[in-house]
């Protein structure tokens, strides 16, 4: 997370994780295998939070707000800069690493699943109009948050990355 795939050597990985050079190969057998799990585990995890707290959102538009502006603060609240691992691993490698595409490719899906199922409940509730059309629009809302998470280690005026939030979820209007 700090230096990225290529320049994190497996002495920074066995310093980091405070066991010797053979524990770190008979468990994962790789620097790569421990990468892909490691990636695939913080995807899942992620994804549980976002439904979990989308799930206690009664106002559609406020929830995705809400999610966003939690985002938005992780990202500026954390010192290293370090940003979300699912864009750095797409960024750093999902155009020459085939798994690592088809884990970030995966999670989008899975993520787009939860807004679309999200926005569903909001026309549900006729918050949204019945005649969008959710996948667009959640495939549109995961475009708008992995920019913002990349605009963000730019960017740390929170005010103006809550008024593009603002201005993209005009969608749902």
């Amino acid at each position: 997370w700090e230096k990225g795939y290529h320049a994190t050597s497996m002495q920074d990985l066995i310093d980091a994780l405070g066991i010797n050079r053979a524990s770190l190969y008979d468990t994962f057998g790789s620097k790569k295998e421990l990468f892909d799990l490691t990636l695939t585990h913080y995807q899942e995890q992620n994804a549980k939070v976002i439904a979990g707290f989308l799930y206690y959102q009664t106002n559609v538009r406020q929830g995705i707000y809400l999610l966003f502006e939690r985002m938005i603060d992780d990202a500026l609240n954390n010192d290293t800069q370090r940003g979300c691992f699912t864009i750095n691993a797409t960024t750093e490698l999902a155009s020459a690493d085939g798994t690592v595409n088809k884990l970030v490719a995966e999670d989008k899906l899975v993520l787009e699943e939860i807004l679309t199922n999200y926005l569903q409940y909001g026309v549900n509730q006729s918050q949204i109009s019945p005649y969008k059309d959710l996948k667009i629009i959640s495939s549109y809302l995961y475009a708008l948050q992995s920019g913002i998470k990349v605009v963000s280690k730019i960017q740390s005026n929170k005010e103006q990355l809550l008024k593009q939030v603002s201005i993209g979820l005009g969608v749902l209007d």
